[in-house]
């Protein structure tokens, strides 16, 4: 049984992987995938991508094979953003293409319809001048019979919607609902375990661990305010919110995963025969920037670009054979330390006594 699905993910913190945990999905039920951007949708006969534009590039996925792109998932980001716009502008009896518009016809697909695509960008064979598309035969050619448009339809009821978004001024609306439930001489008061930071929300409670994700309190009239119709939201019955990278996790991507940014930055100074090494505390001073920063994962390859711009440089083609990135050059206060070719033991001798001096190292 399907069951559209809705992420939410907090805003200016990098999620990883949203895209790549619906591919996987289809990759794993050996179904096709499309994936579209909900910012280029409006209504249909006005100027962008109409909504049928996302099952069009589910057939192109499925080898325009209609039976296979009905059993397909469709993946939807920036959905949030065809939100209702009520009074934008001062115009508030004006038709909102690009909202609600967007949400009625999204609606029509999700609930279970069928979709007429045409084939765009399908190649048609013009017969040669003079010829009326037969061949020596006799018999009709039917890839020179001239410009013929195909159309496919695609039964949509098969098909999962999984749609994600920011949701940016959503966490507004929530914590006031909340705050009116938590206020008065009919609020509930908190147990002896809720005021040792464990509990409901918001006021009067001590929270001694990290800040709630007020999205995960998130209910469908919370939704309904923030501008979906309420058949837009019936029909995504799982609503998960995803949780924002943490240093650990953006260490284990730095420096775990296959083709890590470390590994790859390492095989990139081993073609210049230089070797390469970061200390432990580089590494979480690197981690430690990115989550400042916001961006997830993203955020990783531009601090590492920058952190190794002069020894890029300065070591090839030199005579430099080693370089040591320790804590102190990654937060910027020092260069990156060289050594050449008949100094290896001093290299290996300073990278260890860096790992040694540092609390988290040898990890």
């Amino acid at each position: 049984m399907k069951q559209h699905s809705a992420y939410m993910y907090p805003e200016f913190n990098g999620i990883a992987g949203k895209t790549l945990l619906a591919r996987t999905l289809a990759t794993v039920l050996d179904v096709p995938f499309s994936v579209s951007d909900a910012t280029s949708y409006t209504q249909a006969g006005y100027v962008g991508d109409d909504v049928d534009m996302c099952i069009q590039r589910l057939l192109q996925a499925a080898n325009w094979d209609p039976i296979r792109a009905s059993m397909g998932i469709v993946y939807i980001d920036e959905i949030d953003k065809v939100a209702r716009k009520v009074g934008s502008g001062g115009l508030e009896g004006s038709r909102d293409v690009g909202g609600e518009g967007v949400q009625q016809a999204l609606l029509r697909m999700m609930e279970g319809s069928t979709i007429t695509v045409q084939a765009k960008g399908t190649p048609t064979v013009l017969p040669p001048a003079g010829s009326d598309g037969r061949s020596r035969a006799g018999q009709r050619n039917p890839g020179l019979a001239g410009p013929r448009p195909e159309a496919y339809s695609i039964d949509t009821s098969n098909i999962l919607f999984i749609l994600s978004g920011a949701f940016v001024g959503l966490d507004s609306i929530i914590k006031r609902r909340v705050a009116k439930g938590s206020i008065g001489f009919t609020a509930p008061l908190p147990s002896s375990s809720e005021t040792q930071g464990s509990g409901q929300m918001p006021f009067f409670t001590p929270n001694t661990e990290a800040a709630p994700n007020m999205l995960d309190q998130v209910e469908p009239e919370d939704l309904v305010k923030y501008g979906f119709i309420p058949e837009f939201i019936s029909r995504m019955p799982s609503v998960t919110t995803l949780s924002p990278l943490s240093i650990s996790d953006l260490r284990r991507i730095l420096t775990d995963v296959r083709g890590s940014l470390v590994s790859q930055y390492t095989a990139l100074f081993g073609y210049s025969g230089i070797e390469i090494r970061f200390t432990s505390q580089a590494l979480d001073e690197i981690c430690q920037k990115a989550f400042q920063r916001g961006g997830g994962a993203r955020g990783l390859r531009g601090i590492m670009e920058s952190l190794l711009l002069e020894p890029m440089y300065e070591a090839p083609g030199s005579s430099k054979r080693y370089v040591l990135i320790n804590g102190a050059v990654a937060r910027g206060e020092e260069s990156p330390q060289y050594w050449p070719k008949n100094e290896a033991n001093a290299f290996w001798q300073a990278w260890s006594t860096e790992d040694e001096r540092y609390p988290g190292g040898s990890r």
